[in-house]
């Protein structure tokens, strides 16, 4: 099989997507060849079978004139990929899919947000399937959907038994969805002589609104010095969470990557999120007015307890959720 690959960006040092670029190099093992356009680019580094393309967003490109390059791009490396593999962004099906229909290429869909979108509608039209990691990754049942996991890679998310000191953990970007007002109000019930690190930031003038209501949150509930946050590179989050006592989670939407790497690395953990439910212990699932209960009642566990907890969130991810799996089950389903 030879693969065309359409992202968001290409750069394993971005904060949001640097994960992606090791999709990309699993890709490019199981497969002939990739061609991955990016509409940005940045740090990367792949085996000879990958070719990487921008459509230089980077540099302020405007839609029209990314969509123009795309379509350049698409023609040039027609004998190179015989099918088509979307990441998150319908909407680029409904661009490329005229010229891919005419020449035969099959399209395909990974997508993993709750909402749904007029985009999302018109591309699961054109698309011969779209992948998500549960079945909460799309707003509506589809025959089309097939669920892969998430592509974790347990490797790099690795357990640790260093779960016992260390600071109260989230991670993500600081938007709506995450729901981090209801991490700082658990987080306030909880002994006062823990620390609560936000590994995230922001990246939209939404996200900046958000940042600011939090913050007027932490000064409500006193807690200004007891809580940080900020982005951390891709390749230290492992580090981070390989380090934390606690991981408190409340994303609502698809099934949240962060969670799955907590809870590979070991590390306790209470979640709020429907989606997460099913992959989760009894002890670490809750609801909004339970999660500070079920945070303190994990905080009490001994050493043993800990540790089995650990081996046994450790196994959920590697059993349903490890990036060899993940890709693996991608590249059947569209051979």
């Amino acid at each position: 099989m030879k693969l065309l690959i359409v992202t968001q960006n290409v750069d394993s040092s971005d904060p949001v997507l640097g994960f992606f670029h090791q999709w990309i190099e699993a890709f490019s093992t199981r497969v002939e060849s990739v061609v991955v356009i990016g509409q940005m680019v940045g740090e990367y580094s792949f085996s000879d079978n990958v070719d990487v393309e921008s459509l230089h967003k980077e540099d302020g490109r405007s839609i029209l004139s990314q969509v123009i390059r795309a379509y350049g791009l698409f023609w040039k490396h027609r004998k190179q990929y015989d099918k088509v593999f979307v990441h998150m962004t319908p909407i680029w099906i409904l661009i490329g899919a005229p010229l891919w229909i005419l020449m035969r290429k099959r399209m395909y869909l990974w997508y993993e947000i709750k909402r749904g979108s007029w985009k999302l509608s018109f591309a699961m039209v054109l698309i011969r399937k779209v992948f998500a990691a549960t079945e909460h990754g799309i707003p509506h049942s589809s025959k089309k959907l097939v669920v892969v996991g998430h592509g974790i890679d347990t490797d790099v998310f690795a357990q640790t038994l260093t779960h016992s000191e260390g600071p109260v953990v989230s991670l993500g970007r600081m938007t709506r969805i995450k729901n981090y007002d209801v991490i700082l109000r658990a987080f306030a019930e909880l002994p006062a002589d823990l620390t609560l690190f936000i590994a995230g930031g922001t990246v939209t003038d939404a996200d900046l609104l958000e940042e600011k209501r939090l913050h007027s949150l932490i000064s409500e509930l006193g807690i200004e010095d007891r809580v940080s946050y900020g982005w951390v590179a891709p390749d230290k989050v492992s580090d981070v969470l390989q380090g934390a006592r606690l991981f408190l989670h409340a994303s609502q939407g698809g099934l949240d990557k962060a969670i799955l790497q907590a809870m590979s690395c070991g590390c306790p953990c209470v979640s709020t999120s429907k989606a997460a439910q099913s992959s989760l212990p009894e002890e670490c699932r809750a609801s909004e007015g339970s999660m500070a209960t079920q945070a303190k009642a994990l905080l009490e566990l001994s050493d043993h307890e800990r540790e089995v907890l650990g081996d046994e969130l450790h196994s959920i991810v590697e059993r349903t959720h490890s990036l060899p799996n993940c890709i693996d089950r991608l590249v059947s389903e569209m051979s």
